[in-house]
């Protein structure tokens, strides 16, 4: 192993052959979820255009969850390649000890991280308006009812 190349200089990290066996092996398990969330991505937009050519016909909502369908897919698109990129460079780190490949891959680590770290927080956003309008409702048709 070049350990100057993966730790130039000595003055940051140390990266050993066991934890480059345990990068290498996330990179590769990266790789095969990117795939998969792929083959979703694609199922998806079939699915969303069978819906919406389907449910344009039909009804107002069913093009809108035609469209539901294609604007998550899009959205889904960014951390699939963030995902790649950490998969890729990271393999590439590991199998030539460039540490400027291993910056490469974490960096998408992270943006993909950060990405899913803000659709939860709208999702738990999301969650809080609908528990707090479920509450309002209630309380209004408890209050009708009497």
């Amino acid at each position: 192993m070049n350990e100057e190349t993966m730790n130039p200089g000595m003055t940051g990290m140390f990266v050993n052959q066991s934890m480059k066996d345990d990068l290498l092996c996330s990179a590769k398990w990266m790789a095969f979820l990117c795939i998969i969330g792929c083959i979703g991505v694609v199922l998806m937009i079939i699915l969303g255009i069978i819906i919406l050519a389907v449910g344009s016909a039909n009804s107002v909502i069913g093009a809108g969850a035609g469209f539901l369908y294609l604007i998550l897919a899009a959205i889904y698109i960014y951390p699939l390649i963030k995902g790649f990129q950490f998969a890729n460079g990271t393999k590439a780190a590991c199998l030539t000890d460039n540490a400027s490949q291993l910056a490469r891959g974490f960096s998408g680590l992270s943006a993909m991280l950060k990405f899913f770290g803000i659709i939860t927080i709208v999702i738990l956003i999301i969650y809080a308006i609908v528990f707090i309008g479920a509450l309002i409702f209630g309380a209004a048709l408890m209050k009708s009812s009497i």
